[in-house]
């Protein structure tokens, strides 16, 4: 049976969220402080984990980044529910990594969406290859922020780069967003760009597709020791004009 570690230090809010999860077939183990998530995490090794942002010690993004830092529990779908509702604590849950976020009051729905959205995710990320993509033209820069928080947690837990040379493939990835965004900013509604990731045990494949002009740039970049894309370090980079794209591609050692 599946376990859902409910991170939720008001009992009554955690009894009813272990109810609702248990209607989905899951066992449901309850943590009311961090610290206490933290050793349950170890314990139980959960399947999901739902966490609020207020607890008595450690709040929810610290627990967010511990367990997003950490090879062994990167991959494990975390779902924040909380009753902050600003906009900049849904970004900041994503930008430290969080796959879902729900804020309160909810609904059962919402609830079981999470929980398919995190068994689908999961299971993705247990496949020999893995390809994915991020759009940069809806507006939602909350959602962007998700997905690559997930493709960060994905990279890091498949392969031998270090937390930071992760971090430094997703800053590359953002300055191209920036300069793609930038580069279409006098385009409304024009379409900006599309990521689309491959991981194997051999390498990783982005590639994005130009659709706004902004294709030139890349070569300023790549030479620019300064740039995000010259510090990931890529080994190789090709452009593609006919076809408006990019592509680079990352190998990785034999093991």
């Amino acid at each position: 049976m599946p376990i859902a570690l409910i991170v939720e230090d008001e009992p009554e809010a955690n009894k009813l969220l272990g109810m609702l999860l248990r209607l989905r077939g899951y066992q449901t183990e309850s943590a009311f402080t961090g610290k206490e998530a933290l050793h349950l995490v170890a314990k139980a090794q959960p399947d999901i984990i739902f966490l609020d942002l207020m607890l008595p010690d450690l709040n929810g993004y610290e627990i967010c980044k511990i367990l997003k830092s950490s090879r062994g529990t990167s991959l494990i779908p975390l779902v924040v529910i909380t009753a902050r509702i600003a906009d900049e604590n849904r970004i900041e849950s994503f930008c430290i990594g969080a796959d879902d976020y729900i804020a309160k009051p909810y609904t059962p729905g919402q609830i079981f969406q999470a929980v398919e959205q995190a068994v689908h995710w999961f299971d993705r990320s247990r496949s020999g290859q893995i390809q994915a993509s991020v759009s940069f033209d809806h507006g939602d820069d909350g959602e962007i922020l998700r997905r690559l928080g997930q493709f960060r947690s994905l990279v890091f837990a498949r392969t031998a780069l270090s937390l930071e040379a992760v971090a430094q493939l997703c800053r590359a990835i953002k300055e191209i967003w920036c300069v793609a965004d930038e580069w279409a900013s006098g385009c409304p509604g024009a379409h900006i760009t599309t990521l689309t990731y491959t991981l194997t045990a051999e390498r990783l494949v982005l590639e994005f597709r130009d659709a706004a002009g902004w294709l030139g740039r890349v070569p300023i970049l790549a030479e620019d020791p300064t740039s995000g894309v010259s510090i990931a370090g890529f080994d190789h980079v090709a452009i593609d004009e006919s076809d408006r794209s990019v592509r680079f591609v990352k190998d990785f050692p034999a093991t």
